[in-house]
């Protein structure tokens, strides 16, 4: 990364969603993308996904990462800026499940956590996960391996953090790291914009299950997967330009219509980086511009896993 911080970071723009109830399981399974139940817990040990759920159409209503806290429980960790969003969109399907949707308040905090720093949380944390998307359970609290040397920690308030107070830092750190893994989320200006694969689910985070049964939106996701040709995806980009926003419209030469739109971004690296869904020949060609009137380029970065063209 091109700024200096410190781990762990606390993600102060995140909070959990509980899905909680003896009909947990069956009713998340059938609301989002990702396959539910490879998260149920083993002897302290389970795994974690990105996810999302979608309208019948497919579009991304909110994303999420999820995990397992109990046999009855499971957690969405969700921007805050869309926590009631989701809560109202999963609850008009919940009415006849046993399920409670419980908002976890102050109960919880969210840290992100390079490799390096892991000894600052030795105290709630004998086992570490070793592999991208496992995830170990101690005493109420949950460290997720999310990507090469990166975890994510949830812990209860009331455990005690063995780190300095200074060490903390805010949820737009954790956000400027999660761009530079290629990590998108949905925020309220892009629902409902984008289909799942275009964030490139299906190949980070086993964001997308074509092997489980229906979901909301599920027919729609398979059709593209199956039968379609993704167009737009998410790509990686850096910019001279320090306003971006979510959901800014992106052009070429040549057209006046928009063919992409900002994801997410950050100004803490210098220059501005930022996820945006565009169309992939336009990418591949660098000729992305944020204006109609093509003076502000954006200039195309890797992203650190590769996608099959076919996908």
């Amino acid at each position: 990364m091109d700024f200096n911080f410190s781990s762990p970071i606390h993600i102060d723009n995140h909070r959990l969603l509980f899905v909680k109830g003896p009909d947990a399981f069956k009713f998340i399974q059938g609301q989002v993308t990702c396959d539910v139940e490879r998260l149920r817990m083993t002897n302290q040990t389970s795994v974690s996904t990105l996810g999302a759920h979608c309208n019948p159409k497919g579009r991304i209503l909110f994303s999420f990462r999820a995990c397992a806290l109990a046999e009855d429980t499971i957690a969405l960790a969700i921007h805050n800026s869309l926590l009631k969003h989701a809560k109202d969109s999963l609850h008009k399907y919940s009415i006849f499940s046993k399920v409670e949707l419980i908002e976890a308040d102050d109960t919880y905090r969210l840290f992100g956590l390079l490799s390096k720093d892991l000894e600052k949380l030795s105290n709630l944390f004998p086992d570490i996960p070793t592999s991208p998307g496992k995830a170990c359970h101690h005493e109420g609290n949950t460290i997720i391996s999310i990507g090469e040397e990166l975890y994510e920690c949830w812990i209860k308030s009331d455990s005690e953090l063995i780190c300095p107070q200074n060490d903390y830092s805010g949820g737009e750190y954790w956000e400027a790291i999660q761009i530079s893994h290629g990590i998108g989320h949905i925020r309220p200006d892009t629902v409902e914009e984008f289909i799942p694969q275009m964030l490139n689910y299906q190949v980070i985070g086993e964001g997308i299950s074509f092997k489980k049964g229906c979901y909301t939106g599920q027919e729609v996701v398979a059709r593209m997967q199956y039968l379609g040709k993704l167009k737009r995806r998410l790509f990686r980009f850096e910019s001279d330009v320090s306003d971006l926003k979510p959901g800014t419209p992106l052009f070429t030469p040549g057209n006046t219509q928009a063919i992409g739109q900002i994801v997410q971004v950050t100004n803490l690296t210098q220059p501005t980086q930022c996820l945006a869904v565009v169309a992939v020949n336009v990418a591949e060609s660098d000729k992305t511009y944020i204006d109609i009137e093509n003076q502000k380029k954006l200039r195309a970065l890797t992203l650190p896993y590769a996608i099959n063209k076919e996908e």
